[in-house]
């Protein structure tokens, strides 16, 4: 067993958000990460072929749009967004928005 502190780990920017990475070791291929995304904060649309990728809602309301598609993300939602679909969210509401982001490799899915 390994604990990882949160507060041990850094942040960094991308782009108008905020990440905050920790990568257990052993398991380089799954990514955790908190997002933090400012109000009016923009993730420019994105397709990750390398790992699926979950969403959690920790606070805010953050819009996702994929295709024709929009799903809000709201504190408790779990948005799934698979490997090669294109992407993109918004914090379009009144409050800092927060999300967990697991990615996890193809292998570690089927």
């Amino acid at each position: 067993m390994k604990l990882h502190r949160y507060e041990d780990t850094a942040t960094f920017p991308f782009g108008h958000l905020l990440v905050r990475d920790m990568v257990p070791e052993g398991l380089e291929g799954l990514s955790i990460a908190e997002i933090e995304a400012p109000i009016g904060a923009e993730n420019p649309p994105y397709a990750a072929a390398s790992a699926d990728k979950v969403y959690v809602g920790i606070t805010g309301d953050i819009e996702f749009r994929s295709g024709q598609e929009t799903a809000r993300v709201r504190r408790g939602d779990v948005l799934v967004v698979r490997a090669g679909e294109t992407y993109s969210y918004h914090n379009g509401g009144y409050e800092m928005g927060r999300l967990l982001l697991l990615q996890i490799p193809p292998e570690a899915g089927s």
